[in-house]
């Protein structure tokens, strides 16, 4: 299978919010994110797709008549970020479109808006307003520039007047996504794919410390609330909580710091710390929940500081499905590798869709192991093999082979 055409959209796609060091930053509703999509929109048109944009920007494509295969993941991406990160899996369902036969099936392909929570906070925004959760997004969340998610939308994409597509449940017979891994463990079991099973569940709450702005050369140590000092500590009972709960299933991680005053010789008064979760279960986060609470207390009685938490956005794990999974692993088979079995700690826009429709979602190896930063690398044989599969694997749901008849009555 050639795939030359690939690698000449990839290169267009990344010349979309480039920045000088190579990195990508094509956050959603910017120009870059406006642009990438107008082009996706021209490239899925000239290979006789029915494409349209709607109102929070997810371009939807399809092809043939329902039921349909939907083949989705997403161009955004964070500040500084690399070049696979849901480029890969919306470039190989550009791929599987170009050469697709009506007379296999239906197919849909989607570039879903806004999956990075970088700007606002909340991720998947696109998927969600199109599975019908948008009542669990903050249209009012401003991102740092103070520009609200309601605001951003309607100027790039006429939302408001636009409207939000809504996803034909009824009419999709099976969800796929192709995503590089964003970790180390494909490159450590020497494995180039790997079948995801379940998507752990992501939160993020705000943490807001009230203590009492003073002065810093004159305020005795006995007399201070210091929220940025309490804030320290708490941050560090975060990550070693996160350490103990890691083999129960998760992660905790406090990624962004607000301080008030924030002048060089005033105690901080009040501190803002957005902290992210993953959870693998929804007994695990509950009980972690509870455990933070208790350690707020402390802080709180020893630092002499009132300690607020507010939940800005909130998912329960999500399983994908097991014929889709057994379709994929019997693909695996077929070219003479082990199925390799994953968790994805990392949210998609599966997360959303498996709650929906049946759903499948598989990974390629990411070569550095890191994400979120232009260090991740794919060898290109490995998307080779992910391409190839990938197709394959939408072929034999569309045509219902390899026990693919019982996603069909799911």
């Amino acid at each position: 299978m050639q795939s030359s055409q690939f690698w000449t959209w990839a290169k267009t796609l990344s010349g979309f919010g480039q920045n000088a060091d190579g990195s990508l930053s094509r956050l959603a509703f910017t120009v870059s994110d406006v642009a990438s999509r107008r082009w996706l929109q021209e490239l899925w048109v000239s290979m006789h797709a029915d494409v349209h944009i709607d109102g929070i920007g997810n371009v939807i494509g399809r092809m043939g008549d329902p039921p349909y295969i939907l083949l989705s993941s997403h161009t955004d991406s964070v500040p500084y970020g690399g070049h696979y990160d849901g480029v890969l899996g919306v470039l190989a369902a550009t791929f599987v479109l170009s050469q697709w036969d009506v007379h296999w099936g239906g197919l849909m392909v989607v570039d879903w808006s806004s999956e990075e929570s970088s700007r606002f906070g909340m991720s998947t925004l696109g998927s969600r307003s199109a599975c019908g959760e948008a009542d669990t997004l903050d249209w009012h969340q401003t991102d740092k520039d103070g520009i609200s998610l309601q605001d951003a939308a309607q100027k790039a994409f006429g939302y408001g007047s636009v409207p939000i597509w809504a996803l034909p449940v009824s009419a999709i017979r099976a969800a796929l996504e192709l995503h590089i891994e964003q970790g180390t463990a494909l490159a450590k079991a020497h494995q180039p794919l790997a079948v995801v099973t379940a998507i752990a569940a992501p939160q993020r709450w705000v943490i807001a410390l009230r203590g009492q702005a003073n002065h810093s050369g004159s305020t005795l140590m006995a007399d201070r609330h210091d929220a940025l000092a309490a804030a320290a500590w708490l941050i560090t009972r975060i990550e070693a909580a996160s350490a103990r709960w890691e083999s129960a299933g998760l992660h905790a991680t406090v990624t962004a710091v607000e301080v008030d005053p924030g002048a060089s010789n005033v105690i901080a008064g009040a501190v803002r710390l957005l902290l992210d979760i993953r959870a693998q279960s929804a007994d695990v986060l509950s009980t972690f929940s509870q455990a933070f609470d208790k350690e707020c207390q402390e802080v709180q009685t020893l630092r002499g500081v009132h300690i607020d938490r507010r939940i800005l956005s909130q998912e329960q794990p999500g399983h994908l499905s097991p014929e889709i999974i057994e379709v994929l692993a019997g693909q695996l088979r077929a070219r003479c590798m082990s199925p390799y079995m994953t968790t994805s700690w990392p949210s998609h826009d599966s997360l959303t869709l498996c709650r929906h429709v049946p759903t499948g979602m598989l990974f390629v190896r990411n070569m550095s192991g890191v994400s979120h930063q232009p260090g991740e690398a794919i060898d290109p044989q490995d998307i080779e093999w992910g391409l190839a599969l990938y197709y394959q694997t939408v072929k034999a749901l569309a045509l219902g082979h390899n026990q693919s008849e019982r996603v069909l009555s799911s």
